[in-house]
């Protein structure tokens, strides 16, 4: 950590995985999870550790990406399964920005909250990203819960859910160490194009 102008050291983050495995509901489920565990100087960015992590993929039904400030509703796979066969495409992907971590999710289930979609692109203003795109959540387009899913042109790589079938028509791509702005309009174009709907 940097502090003052100097370096200095730091203890290593818990090691989440064992934290779980060690713990009463972990034990018996930690089977069900796989790690690949790379040093951070040898690590190559959010889009590299994608593809990295979608090749843990053994053959399950489906496939979901999420970025690790998650907290989930009560039997959020059923409720997200259940969604993706609502969806009025033959090949849907949920996807939004996800509530934070600190988000009441048994009142906003309860309450019928409707969740964000990625609709608003914008050009970014900073002298820092220098006009790059960058997409904002659907709040203010979603002001009621929907029973179906509605469309989206983008999704975004906090959560989504698909068929694993995704990874075999739209792999992530190896080579693009590093990207991070611009990863959410890299995977919706190309989902799009394969025949996807989000």
């Amino acid at each position: 950590v940097l502090a003052n102008l100097s370096m200095v050291p730091v203890p290593p983050d818990d090691d989440c995985y064992q934290l779980f495995c060690d713990s009463d509901i972990g034990k018996e489920r930690c089977h069900q999870v796989r790690l690949l565990d790379i040093d951070e100087p040898e690590a190559l960015g959010p889009y590299a550790a994608r593809y990295f992590a979608s090749k843990l993929w053994n053959g399950e039904s489906w496939f979901m990406q999420i970025d690790a400030h998650m907290t989930f509703a009560n039997n959020w796979d059923a409720i997200s399964i259940d969604m993706l066969h609502k969806a009025p495409s033959d090949k849907p992907i949920l996807s939004h920005y996800p509530p934070g971590h600190t988000a009441d999710l048994e009142k906003a289930a309860k309450e019928h909250q409707p969740s964000s979609r990625l609709c608003g692109p914008v050009f970014a203003s900073s002298d820092l990203e220098n006009q790059m795109v960058r997409l904002e959540g659907g709040r203010v387009w979603d002001a009621q819960h929907f029973d179906v899913p509605p469309f989206a042109p983008f999704t975004a790589a906090g959560y989504f859910v698909a068929h694993s079938g995704m990874l075999k028509e739209v792999p992530f791509d190896p080579f693009l160490p590093w990207i991070f702005m611009g990863e959410e309009i890299i995977m919706s174009s190309r989902l799009w194009t394969a025949g996807y709907d989000i």
